[in-house]
């Protein structure tokens, strides 16, 4: 690990021959056709394959792959990447059997935009890593659409006052690059891991491109409870990301912020009668289980990350 931040080389890739698609996959059936249609709908004209990393290792999902009625078009490939748990893992294993020099990684659970193969390629012309968009209406209710906000559509997230970074279900990457960086931490076997990903990335000098025309429809969790666990699982990341990254210049937020989630959570507490509408229920779930998670993160790495 670099012991201080570089900057970006601006060093030229040109246009990639090809594109490796990497989906992570657990437990994917029958969600995965959603996003297999989606990638059978781009119009990206260079050639491109699907690489289904399945992290349970399914004969269910390896027969549905290779009888797949998108097989021939997508270059549709199963690889087994059930050996260690995670979707870490899963994406490494993915990338190593990957045949083409770009890589894009997507989800199961979501569905990529027409554009966002071009979007991806024509961003990494320049760009050792590139990043995209999420959108939340496609995919979901529009009540549990409410429950979480997206970041805006300008720039990437910023965490830790450090670097940006974007998510592991919208980011590609040149294999070069990620032969370089040591692929995907599986010590981060889900949340946290993109975040890492970027950072180390961008501390060898690769620049992150963003194009909100790589776009992605995003799917949400279905019920309060499972939003948040996943908030506790990011916030713990984040935490553990803030402590690992302190000595390049990542930094904890200010404790005065926490007192005013805490009372944003007591003015919003679901039983109180203004609040009974199912959207700000929603809302205040994810809220309590970010400051959860990042109450227990900070305990745990012995790191204030508030």
């Amino acid at each position: 690990m670099s012991g201080s931040r570089t900057r970006p080389t601006g060093r030229e890739f040109g246009t990639p021959s090809g594109v490796s698609v990497v989906i992570a996959a657990y437990d994917a059936l029958p969600e995965i056709d959603t996003q297999l249609e989606a990638l059978g709908s781009q119009d990206y004209d260079g050639e491109f394959e699907v690489v289904v990393s399945d992290n349970q290792g399914s004969p269910a999902l390896r027969s549905h792959v290779e009888q797949h009625p998108l097989r021939d078009g997508l270059r549709l490939r199963w690889v087994d990447s059930s050996a260690v748990a995670g979707t870490s893992h899963a994406r490494n294993v993915g990338t190593q059997a990957a045949r083409h020099e770009f890589v894009a990684y997507c989800d199961q659970d979501d569905a990529v935009h027409p554009g966002w193969l071009t979007a991806m390629t024509v961003t990494a012309k320049d760009h050792g890593i590139v990043g995209g968009l999420l959108e939340r209406d496609t995919l979901n209710d529009p009540v549990i659409a409410q429950w979480r906000a997206l970041p805006p559509p300008e720039k990437l997230p910023l965490m830790a006052h450090f670097l940006p970074s974007t998510f592991g279900c919208n980011l590609g990457v040149w294999r070069s690059v990620f032969d370089e960086i040591g692929g995907w931490d599986d010590t981060y076997p889900t949340a946290g891991s993109d975040v890492d990903f970027c950072w180390r990335a961008q501390l060898r000098g690769y620049e992150l491109g963003y194009n909100p025309d790589a776009l992605v429809a995003y799917r949400y969790r279905t019920t309060r409870r499972q939003m948040f666990d996943q908030a506790v699982e990011y916030n713990r990341a984040e935490a553990r990301l803030a402590k690992q990254y302190a000595d390049q210049g990542a930094r904890g937020s200010n404790p005065l912020i926490l007192l005013g989630y805490l009372g944003w959570l007591l003015f919003r507490l679901p039983a109180l009668p203004w609040n009974w509408p199912a959207g700000r229920r929603g809302q205040w779930y994810w809220v309590a289980g970010a400051v959860t998670g990042r109450i227990r993160g900070s305990i745990e790495q012995r790191h204030l990350y508030l």
